[in-house]
């Protein structure tokens, strides 16, 4: 079993049908839920992924959602937008709805609705899902970071104990 792409690079490069990429797509999203911190954020949209318009039919519907999520990501996280994303190769010449059968009151609603990085690539969607979980504070730790600097504290304060208790009894030494 593959890992879970952690970047929108690892998705293109790994895509060859519109369906694969949904399916990663969907991966990296779930795993963009696991990140509480900007620069980690970032780091998912900041590598340019391959062009897939050649690679196969509706790659470039593909191309212009990488750019256009690449986009609203970094717009959300407050981050400077990476430059990949804002090259005209990324964008459609036609409108592309993500409901194909969708009536008009659907249609008139992803034309309304679409965030402006989707609506600038002729991408329109009835609501995009942007998994965040930021919070304010420092960003989460795994467990085994915890444990190492709890035990690092905890020899410290060890050692500072140890030289009060020496003073202690070479004080105690001279006194009596």
């Amino acid at each position: 079993m593959t890992p879970r792409p952690a970047t929108l690079r690892e998705i293109a490069a790994q895509s060859d049908s519109l369906e694969t990429f949904g399916r990663l797509f969907r991966d990296w999203q779930h795993g963009l839920r696991g990140h509480s911190s900007r620069p980690a954020l970032a780091l998912a949209v900041r590598d340019e992924p391959p062009l897939l318009g050649t690679r196969f039919l509706q790659g470039a519907v593909a191309d212009a959602w990488l750019a256009a999520y690449a986009e609203h990501l970094a717009d959300k996280i407050r981050q400077p937008v990476p430059a990949w994303a804002l090259t005209p190769g990324r964008a459609l010449a036609e409108p592309w709805f993500a409901s194909p059968g969708a009536g008009p009151a659907r249609r008139l609603a992803a034309l309304r609705d679409s965030p402006g990085p989707f609506k600038n690539r002729n991408l329109f969607t009835e609501s995009v899902d942007l998994p965040l979980a930021l919070r304010a504070g420092r960003p989460r730790k795994p467990a085994e970071a915890k444990r190492r600097a709890n035990a690092e504290r905890q020899r410290r304060f060890r050692a500072r104990r140890g030289v009060e208790l020496e003073l202690l009894r070479s004080a105690h030494e001279a006194l009596a």
